[in-house]
């Protein structure tokens, strides 16, 4: 028996199911190498954006991206050879693309978080007024805590992490926005005489208050004993041991509209945000306002 061949119909019964979504999603990873920078172009999350690569790879059988040294993602042979075989569509989506961002231009969301406490201190209102973004720039305000922060820059879930006591990582941009300056009190919350160097704390009877990533506090107190502070803990929100009424306490002050002097260690104020981000000019930014 002759065999028939399937008809046209038949044939689209076995295409996978694709969408438009899946298009533009793989075609921006391609281009960004990343899941989070193409995140924060489409004001999307990392988790989101992987899961749409995900379903693509499901629908067209085939692996799609590779993680190179740098951990980069890089396109398959097969990926190569379908952004070719979509490149009419893909223009067309880059074009619209384009328009909507000349469009939005002056109105892109920039995505700053903090600990809550630091967006109502002096020391980042003052920097934010240094930083001039509204001319690029539409910004929102996120309250995440510091043990979250890489987390979620890395996710996509903000584009700049502001905070005191953030540690230094090679898969982040940091800039050094200043010395935090201290407030020091008693456990009785009586105002203290400011100690002009760590020399004069009293031996056994101060503290520091702990913020940020706990391993930067640890910095800090050895900082304090190489200048020939003697004692000292750290206080933590969980600390069971507390001071006395007469102990003195150092509490990073983020309400002052000054950066500390030099005279005493102590924490950085800093901003964060994932290397080779896609906003370009963020960085350049945020480096010439901390000057």
């Amino acid at each position: 028996m002759k065999e028939i061949s399937p008809t046209p119909q038949a044939s689209y019964q076995g295409l996978p199911n694709i969408t438009l979504r899946q298009l533009e999603v793989f075609r921006l990873v391609c281009r960004e190498e990343s899941y989070a920078n193409a995140a924060l172009e489409l004001h999307s999350t990392r988790a989101n954006i992987k899961r749409v690569c995900d379903d693509f790879e499901k629908a067209v059988g085939r692996p799609l991206f590779e993680e190179g040294n740098g951990r980069e993602l890089k396109p398959t042979a097969f990926a190569d050879g379908l952004i070719s075989q979509i490149s009419p569509l893909s223009r067309s989506l880059r074009a619209l693309g384009d328009t909507v961002r000349n469009l939005h231009q002056q109105g892109r969301v920039l995505r700053f978080a903090a600990a809550g406490e630091l967006f109502r201190g002096g020391l980042f209102t003052d920097f934010l007024t240094r930083l001039q973004i509204s001319d690029s720039f539409r910004p929102c305000f996120l309250r995440i805590e510091a043990k979250r922060c890489r987390t979620a820059l890395l996710n996509a879930e903000c584009d700049v992490y502001f905070g005191a006591g953030i540690t230094d990582s090679d898969r982040l941009d940091q800039v050094h926005l200043g010395d935090i300056p201290w407030r020091f009190e008693t456990g009785d919350q009586f105002r203290a005489t400011l100690p002009k160097s760590p020399l004069e704390l009293p031996q056994d009877r101060w503290w520091i208050a702990e913020a940020g990533e706990p391993e930067s506090s640890a910095v800090i107190l050895d900082r304090f004993h190489a200048a020939g502070a003697m004692g000292g803990r750290v206080l933590s929100a969980v600390s069971t041991d507390l001071p006395g009424p007469h102990d003195i306490v150092l509490y990073h002050d983020t309400t002052a509209r000054q950066q500390a002097d030099s005279s005493l260690p102590c924490y950085r104020f800093s901003a964060l945000l994932r290397k080779h981000h896609p906003y370009s000019e963020l960085l350049p930014r945020l480096k010439g306002a901390a000057s």
